[in-house]
């Protein structure tokens, strides 16, 4: 645990205790890109829903047994501060919540039959990436998990224009979130076509080379000037060669769609 040397670059916070530790030793709390403070906006599930309870983009949510008889059952039951679906169940109708003790959970929402799953990568409302989360089993895309277990998604690199509609979705939620730099908005596409934000994330899984973009961002913001050309060309090539190693990894998994 040796201290940590203070400069005057800007550094990605990727681990609270790690940045918290940076400050402690010196390091400026405002060149530090995504605080501690604003991705605990984002890591409860609980208190995200309730910025964004009003939105015209989120699912149906109650935070109480009283407040679930206001919602259209299939309800899905989420514990706070877990990842990857760990802790998710599924009540299918109203007698399934007899004799469960409900305080596990923190947030009930109602069931979206989904068509797609897209994961957008941003900065700042900047769209960097799309990604389509493909369910890689039937547990994970019924939901029908045992509630221990993580979901388990393939991805799919898609180099599509975002569309008009899921640009109003990050434009509302990155408004929301303005003090965050670099995050994930986990959008499903319902049956009927309409955008529902399930979740957003402070340290998305970094795949398909989108720390480049990332990175280019960060030299923009920080310099207030485009990156060089000889070096935005390294950072291409960077990205293409880290897109062909995630395909490579694991070609069941990763896909360019």
């Amino acid at each position: 645990d040796k201290n940590v040397k203070p400069s005057e670059m800007p550094v990605f916070n990727y681990s609270n205790w790690k940045v918290e530790k940076m400050i402690e030793d010196g390091y400026k709390p405002e060149l530090i890109c995504n605080s501690i403070d604003a991705k605990q906006r984002v890591s409860s599930k609980k208190e995200w829903h309730k910025l964004h309870e009003n939105s015209d983009f989120t699912p149906n949510v109650a935070f109480d047994k009283d407040g679930i008889q206001d919602l259209n059952f299939p309800v899905i039951a989420k514990p706070d501060n877990k990842y990857a679906g760990q802790g998710i169940v599924v009540f299918k109708k109203p007698e399934d919540i007899t004799d469960v003790n409900l305080e596990e959970f923190s947030v009930f929402s109602e069931k979206i039959d989904i068509k797609d799953e897209i994961r957008i990568f941003c900065w700042k409302g900047r769209v960097l990436m799309q990604v389509y989360r493909v369910p890689a089993n039937d547990a994970t895309k019924t939901l029908s998990k045992n509630p221990d277990d993580k979901l388990k998604f393939n991805y799919e690199l898609s180099n599509d224009k975002i569309t008009t509609e899921l640009s109003e979705v990050v434009q509302e939620f990155s408004r929301v979130h303005e003090d965050l730099s670099f995050y994930s908005i986990d959008v499903a596409v319902a049956e009927d076509g309409k955008p529902y934000v399930i979740e957003m994330s402070s340290e998305p899984g970094p795949i398909f080379g989108v720390m480049g973009h990332v990175y280019r961002e960060m030299y923009a913001d920080y310099f207030k000037e485009s990156i060089a050309y000889e070096a935005n060309k390294m950072i291409d090539t960077y990205i293409k060669e880290d897109i062909d190693a995630t395909v490579n990894s694991d070609r069941e998994r990763f896909k360019i769609r």
